[in-house]
């Protein structure tokens, strides 16, 4: 080896290596710091129990105090390892870490100004939080309302609202301490837009919590004094079933009578017009047409009690007419209570009935006209009308099921042997009553008019043959008589 390279290698090393044992020291001394402070800062944030009382508000558990420890450690360990690369003039890596350094020594007041502005905003807002907890639980209001609404109790739900509010108005100031310039200003735009509507929104609250209040306390006086007057009672003699209280039903109505008006008012008084003017709009209907709905229940109510007394007047009247016997007379057979299966109805109950069913149907006519529902209004009076028809026919039918009946039977006694005759009279009658039925009711006016027509031309066509066939002798003994008298008369 070369002395002179020998000789400038050793005095290199004796220049550098002070530097360099400096250096493992300075790494050292700063690794063994940013551990303790790391531990410190852990312990200290653990004491003050920083991690269970930041959580509370948060639905998934985040360690802050590690968070703040582990950027404590990587601290230290940037500040070392920018004195170790100082102390070997290593210049192309302390330049950057320098810079690092530079900035984040700059930023490190702004943090610190963040984060003193973080803890009042959280200190203030979690004593305003139990304060507001504290108040509703002293006065009993929060149990109450809880119980009413069916909720959790209105004031964790108070207290976390007013908690994220007074984070979210100190949100702006803390950004702006950063000097986020980006995210400054639209946060600044946002909470003083928020801000704004704030009386807005707490006028909405108290119109809609007292409209409740007033709604709830309304329902329970309708209920009770109803109740307490009867209305049960007379729900049960209408008919109506033992499930359905008409204190209850009423109560329910007026209620939603009630906060109608009250949801309308508060969506006015958020002045949000592309939320409140829809609603608004919509409500505004419906409260307008409660009075139609109103009518129209009213019309059914009536119409319903008027059927059934109806229905049971002509029931007693046409019992008393012996219009039960009727179909014995006309020799039908009478389901009775004796045959399994068999629920009797008597004609008159039936009759009642049919009344009552009908007298509904022109009442949900004028109550769908009321509504302005035309296409069940002209579907009722289709159906009306058709039902007139097969009424009809259905008259029609037994009028002339009992007069074939009656025919049939006058044959037979005048002469014990006219069965056949009775029963081909009787079919044919039945025959022509069953398409003047069907015709009646509108039921293939076509295919009947077309088929009695077809019977008639084959019965006209029997007796034609009939009548032809069996007198071929008879015409052609005359035709010959006439054939011998004309030519004798020639000749």
């Amino acid at each position: 080896m070369n002395p002179s390279i020998a000789d400038q290698l050793r005095l290199s090393l004796g220049n550098y290596l002070p530097l360099l044992l400096g250096a493992i020291a300075i790494l050292l001394v700063g690794l063994v710091l940013a551990l303790l402070v790391k531990a410190g800062i852990r312990k200290a944030l653990t004491l003050l129990r920083l991690d269970e009382r930041l959580n509370q508000q948060t639905a998934t558990p985040i360690q802050f105090s590690a968070i703040a420890a582990a950027t404590g450690f990587w601290f230290i360990i940037l500040l070392t390892l920018l004195a170790m690369f100082s102390t070997l003039r290593f210049d192309a890596l302390y330049l950057p870490f320098s810079s690092l350094a530079s900035e984040v020594m700059l930023y490190l007041p702004r943090i610190f100004l963040a984060g003193v502005l973080a803890l009042i905003a959280w200190v203030l807002a979690i004593v305003l939080k139990l304060a507001i907890n504290k108040l509703t639980a002293a006065t009993l209001l929060d149990e109450k309302l809880s119980e009413s609404a069916g909720v959790r109790p209105i004031g964790l739900i108070l207290g976390d609202v007013v908690f994220w509010l007074v984070l979210l108005l100190f949100l702006p100031a803390i950004v702006s301490a950063l000097q986020i310039e980006g995210l400054t200003a639209p946060l600044t735009d946002l909470t003083q837009r928020f801000t704004a509507t704030l009386p807005n929104i707490f006028a909405a609250a108290v119109i809609g919590f007292a409209g409740w209040l007033l709604a709830k306390v309304l329902r329970g006086l309708t209920t009770n004094l109803l109740a307490a007057a009867g209305a049960d009672g007379l729900g049960l003699r209408l008919g109506l079933p033992a499930d359905i209280r008409v204190s209850r039903l009423v109560g329910t109505l007026v209620f939603i009578f009630v906060i109608i008006p009250t949801i309308i008012a508060a969506l006015d008084a958020l002045r949000i017009a592309a939320i409140s003017d829809p609603a608004v709009g919509m409500l505004a209907q419906f409260m307008a047409a409660v009075p139609n709905i109103f009518a129209a229940a009213l019309i059914l109510l009536v119409a319903w009690l008027v059927g059934r007394a109806v229905s049971s007047l002509l029931a007693r009247l046409l019992d008393n007419l012996g219009f039960d016997r009727l179909p014995e007379r006309l020799g039908l057979r009478v389901c009775t209570d004796a045959q399994d299966g068999c629920h009797r109805y008597r004609p008159s109950e039936l009759a009642g009935r049919l009344a009552w069913f009908f007298i509904l149907l022109f009442a949900s006519v004028e109550a769908a006209n009321r509504l302005d529902f035309t296409g069940v209004r002209d579907l009722l009076v289709v159906f009306i009308d058709f039902g007139a028809d097969v009424l009809l026919g259905s008259v029609i039918l037994i009028v002339g099921y009992w007069l074939a009946e009656l025919v049939a039977r006058a044959i037979v006694q005048a002469n014990a042997q006219n069965v056949v005759p009775a029963r081909i009279a009787r079919i044919a009658i039945l025959a022509l009553v069953l398409a003047m039925g069907l015709r009646a009711m509108g039921i293939a006016d076509d295919i009947i008019n077309l088929g009695f027509g077809l019977i008639l031309g084959a019965v006209a066509v029997a007796i034609a043959l009939a009548f032809g066939l069996g007198g071929r002798e008879a015409a052609g003994k005359l035709a010959q008589r006439w054939v011998d008298k004309y030519l004798g008369g020639k000749d």
